[in-house]
């Protein structure tokens, strides 16, 4: 695999982002599954999350577990009805199964983002309902 080689032909920009949003949909997650996930050597998963680190993000590295962000750091969240969420998720479903690659990776990024911010609503103790029904994890209506 070249080195701009993967499976969703992501600039390191886009990965690096979608890295950021892997690490916070998992409690902790190894290079390997980075790797894997993203169709790219275990090598660049050391040099983005190096990146990443380098740009203020704290990425936390346990020897022999894995990584994981520094407990309560998140990426801000996109607000969704429960109702949007599930439609969003019907119509990925689909585009998954019913289009070529050209449609399914941006899809699949995109499903990724809202699957993360989903999971830090979930788990946030401070998490607040808005007046149509989106959540968000800065406690503000």
């Amino acid at each position: 695999m070249g080195c701009h080689d993967s499976l969703w032909g992501m600039n390191r920009i886009d990965r690096l982002m979608a890295t950021l949003l892997l690490l916070q949909g998992r409690r902790v997650i190894t290079a390997e599954e980075i790797a894997s996930h993203f169709e790219i050597r275990v090598r660049t998963v050391y040099r983005d999350l190096a990146a990443l680190s380098e740009d203020g993000v704290p990425v936390v590295a346990e020897a022999g577990v894995g990584y994981s962000l520094l407990n309560g750091y998140s990426v801000p969240p996109v607000m969704f009805t429960a109702e949007e969420a599930s439609a969003l998720f019907m119509g990925g479903e689909l585009v998954q199964h019913r289009t070529d690659r050209s449609l399914q990776a941006p899809m699949q990024s995109a499903l990724l983002k809202i699957r993360s911010a989903s999971e830090v609503m979930r788990t946030s103790p401070c998490g607040s309902t808005s007046r149509n029904g989106a959540r968000s994890i800065w406690g503000r209506r």
